[in-house]
């Protein structure tokens, strides 16, 4: 059962208000050892990001750091999910 997120991001200058995710989605099992497995992004949020790397305006790092907000909410997600399955034994 995903969760639809819409959060603020930041990526060193720039400021992207009302970024549109969710978190708890399903997705192939190619990447589900890697961070923000579970989490989506809206993808003119994510190239808007990709811009401002390619123009110089802010680093990798700084647009990788841009998505913590879902990353928190998809750990948040998590923790409630698993909370639910202790308390009723399925989602």
């Amino acid at each position: 059962m995903p969760s639809d997120a819409t959060l603020d991001i930041t990526a060193g200058p720039i400021v992207l208000p009302g970024v549109s995710g969710s978190v708890g989605a399903v997705y192939s099992e190619h990447r589900m050892d890697k961070p923000g497995w579970g989490a989506a992004v809206e993808l003119p949020a994510v190239l808007e990001l990709l811009a401002a790397v390619e123009k110089g305006l802010i680093t990798a790092a700084q647009a990788r750091t841009a998505f913590t907000p879902f990353l928190a909410r998809l750990e948040q997600y998590e923790r409630e999910m698993d909370a639910h399955v202790a308390r009723h034994g399925d989602y």
